[in-house]
């Protein structure tokens, strides 16, 4: 592939470090969300890529130093959602380019991801537990057992997380990354069209991307969790997108379309989060004196949450057919 342009776009080619697994991180660290990806209309598709995977392992690496000072939920959950952008990314832009590093850094972020998201999720359900039903079990003596049994399964998710990200493979993967960025090191997908302008890809990529979140969200009432999940997974790429190509157009429309989406999305997140409590509840069955009627009462809690949100998921249907395309 052709070199990197200089000059205009030298304040985003992607570059090898900053290096990353401070041994002791500065105290005032704080976990950072993702910054805005500024595009310029006359970026070819490559430039594109070049700004949106240097963004996303800006993210990660932003919030490693939060993360081994405190091991913060929050920070854990900004290196999840940047290695969920990375792989959005990646996916979007396989329609033009391709390769083994390329495909080895994938890997390598959806097994980083997959750590993390553990961790992630004892942080949510504990939250969900003392919001929902932990209101109405206090003062019963299996609910402390309950959260003290996921308490331990946080710990140990925790530290799995921290070796993962203070790890051999993590900084090879950073590492490799960033040079495979700067040298642009992959070649054009099979079948790609040749290389145009990032705007011209934007459109077409937007275009299919909310065509496919159109259709998994079809009858959203009546799906299975398991489509439901796939249906805002859908939404999630669809928003990803729509952040990563909004510079290329209306800067107001695109907010709008991503603002609405993110609700959307966020909407129907009772289904998701039925679904990791059940499979949570599953992992700690009866361990440390858990009671089979604790568990059932949590279930059948959450079960009644994820029917309250059918009728949210007939609303998000109709609202997102109403979603105009903001790239056309």
């Amino acid at each position: 592939m052709k070199a990197a342009k200089e000059g205009d776009r030298a304040d985003v080619v992607a570059r090898p470090g900053p290096l990353r697994l401070v041994e002791q991180p500065p105290p005032e660290a704080t976990a950072e969300k993702a910054k805005p990806v500024r595009l310029l209309k006359s970026d070819s598709v490559e430039d594109a890529a070049v700004c949106v995977f240097s963004a996303a392992l800006d993210h990660f690496e932003a919030n490693i130093p939060m993360f081994l000072s405190a091991r913060s939920a929050e920070s854990v959950h900004q290196m999840r959602v940047a290695l969920r952008r990375l792989r959005a990314a990646m996916g979007l832009f396989g329609k033009a380019l391709a390769g083994e590093r390329l495909e080895m850094a994938r890997t390598r972020a959806k097994a980083l991801g997959a750590v993390l998201g553990a961790a992630r999720n004892c942080d949510v359900f504990a939250v969900m537990l003392q919001e929902g039903p932990g209101a109405a079990l206090d003062g019963d003596r299996d609910f402390p057992k309950l959260m003290a049994a996921l308490a331990g399964r946080r710990a140990e998710a925790y530290r799995a997380a921290r070796d993962a990200v203070d790890g051999d493979e993590t900084e090879a993967f950073l590492v490799d990354f960033r040079k495979t960025i700067a040298g642009r090191d992959w070649e054009p997908a099979p079948g790609a069209a040749d290389e145009g302008s990032a705007v011209d890809f934007a459109r077409v990529a937007l275009t299919r991307l909310r065509k496919r979140a159109l259709k998994k969200s079809r009858d959203l009432a009546t799906r299975t969790p398991q489509e439901r999940h796939q249906a805002r997974i859908a939404l999630k790429k669809a928003r990803y997108g729509a952040e990563f190509f909004a510079s290329l157009f209306d800067p107001e429309d695109a907010e709008r379309f991503t603002s609405r989406l993110a609700r959307i999305q966020d909407g129907l997140g009772a289904f998701t989060d039925m679904t990791m409590a059940q499979r949570l509840l599953d992992e700690i069955g009866t361990d440390d004196g858990v009671s089979p009627q604790a568990s059932g009462f949590v279930r059948g809690w959450f079960a009644h949450a994820a029917q309250d949100a059918v009728g949210h998921a007939r609303k998000s249907e109709k609202r997102l057919k109403k979603l105009e395309p903001f790239w056309r």
